[in-house]
């Protein structure tokens, strides 16, 4: 049905939220506060058909694309309106678990044109090539060779991949191409089978050589771990001290801007802490500007886990979800890190939240997560003293926040 809509707030996800006749909520992508349109209501969403009255919270989006391509949802709101809904995100996700938000509550945001890592989605259809996101709700690519996210030497790669990919991925074969730029090393990651033939091989060579590349790697599908395919040198990455060589595809920040803040703050939460647990540790980007003092690490990711223990890491594998580090792991401990993925840490939460660990500095992806464990903590005794929204999803709903808690001897 059609509906005339006025838009008072955004939700989380980004969309702008309005009120039927009947009070029921519908949320209308690419809206404003303030704005009032015409839609086409579908159960509770909704999509513009016309706009009666534009919002003053309205700007022109930067990228062309915008709409159409998936990977942004917020271009089309005033920067001042864009960052106070990421911090109203979080309070709201505080105070649904009843958390109030601490007095120092700041926030960093990311400037576009810093994304060192992205994951294309590819297609070759009629002799033409097309790598860039999927289409909003679709599963078409749209081809978006000017991205305003990614770095240029993210971009040089893109482009400079795609004569090679006709013979890579062969005719009507969808792939996807993770592209990450670290420290000067490149590679690429590709999800999808390779096209039968010598000239896939070939090309697969041609494309390490002239790209400057360290590996290309190949996995079937999601999920599963990327075998090297070809590779010209290690693709090592520095945190501060600490060098590791990665393993194919591995999970990184996605930019240099947001690592550096991130580390930043958990070395400013671990004070002078010298026996520190790393729990979710990745591939050591808290352990390396920590290294010096007494660590140990731990995360489920075996490839992450083995680099590390090459470089001298105290690490162990271990799923943290079934199996977390018990309290008399962690008695000689004085201060906890934890970085989980977007699920939380709920079980490690729940034994740290009965100890008298003096500091826990909680890095999340996830702002509802966080909030479920932060409640957790201070029923258990901690205080919650500081809290830094850290912003390097652009443009997106999606929101980094680093919280730290203390207990009292």
């Amino acid at each position: 049905m059609k509906q005339k809509i006025e838009i008072t707030d955004i939700g989380v996800n980004g969309d702008g939220v309005g009120r039927l006749p009947d009070g029921r909520a519908v949320f209308v992508p690419f809206t404003a506060a303030g704005d009032v349109v015409h839609a086409h209501i579908d159960e509770d969403r909704g999509q513009v058909i016309s706009f009666e009255e534009k919002s003053a919270l309205r700007v022109e989006p930067s990228c062309r694309h915008f709409t159409i391509c998936g990977g942004c949802a917020l271009q089309h709101v005033h920067e001042a309106a864009y960052r106070a809904f990421k911090k109203r995100q979080v309070s709201e996700a505080l105070g649904k678990s009843g958390v109030d938000v601490p007095e120092t509550f700041e926030a960093v945001f990311i400037p576009e044109g810093t994304r060192r890592r992205a994951n294309f989605a590819a297609v070759v259809t009629k002799g033409k090539t097309i790598i860039g996101f999927h289409e909003r709700k679709s599963a078409n690519i749209r081809d978006v060779p000017d991205c305003l996210l990614i770095t240029d030497e993210v971009r040089e790669v893109v482009e400079g991949f795609r004569p090679f990919l006709a013979a890579i991925a062969g005719e009507g074969k969808k792939m996807d191409v993770l592209i990450q730029c670290i420290d000067g090393a490149r590679e690429i990651a590709l999800t999808g089978k390779i096209a039968p033939g010598w000239e896939a091989q070939q090309a697969l060579s041609d494309a390490l050589c002239a790209l400057g590349l360290a590996r290309i790697s190949l996995r079937a599908r999601d999920y599963e771990s990327y075998e090297i395919l070809l590779d010209a040198k290690g693709f090592y990455k520095r945190f501060d001290s600490l060098m590791v060589n990665l393993a194919p595809g591995a999970f990184l920040q996605p930019s240099a801007e947001g690592e550096r803040v991130l580390a930043d703050l958990v070395l400013e939460g671990v004070g002078d802490a010298s026996c520190i647990a790393d729990l979710f540790c990745g591939n050591g980007t808290f352990t390396g500007p920590l290294m010096g003092r007494d660590i140990i690490a731990a995360d489920l990711a075996a490839d992450a886990i083995a680099s590390l223990k090459k470089t001298g890491v105290r690490a162990q594998m271990r799923n943290l979800f079934k199996d977390p580090m018990r309290a008399e792991e962690l008695e000689d401990r004085d201060c906890v890190i934890l970085d989980p993925p977007r699920a939380g840490a709920m079980a490690q939460i729940k034994v740290l939240a009965d100890t008298r660990i003096p500091k826990i500095v909680y890095v999340s992806c996830s702002p509802q997560s966080f909030a479920k464990d932060a409640a957790l903590l201070i029923h258990g005794g901690y205080r919650f003293d500081m809290l830094t929204l850290v912003d390097q999803f652009i443009w997106s709903p999606h929101t980094e926040v680093v919280g730290v808690f203390s207990k009292g001897n």
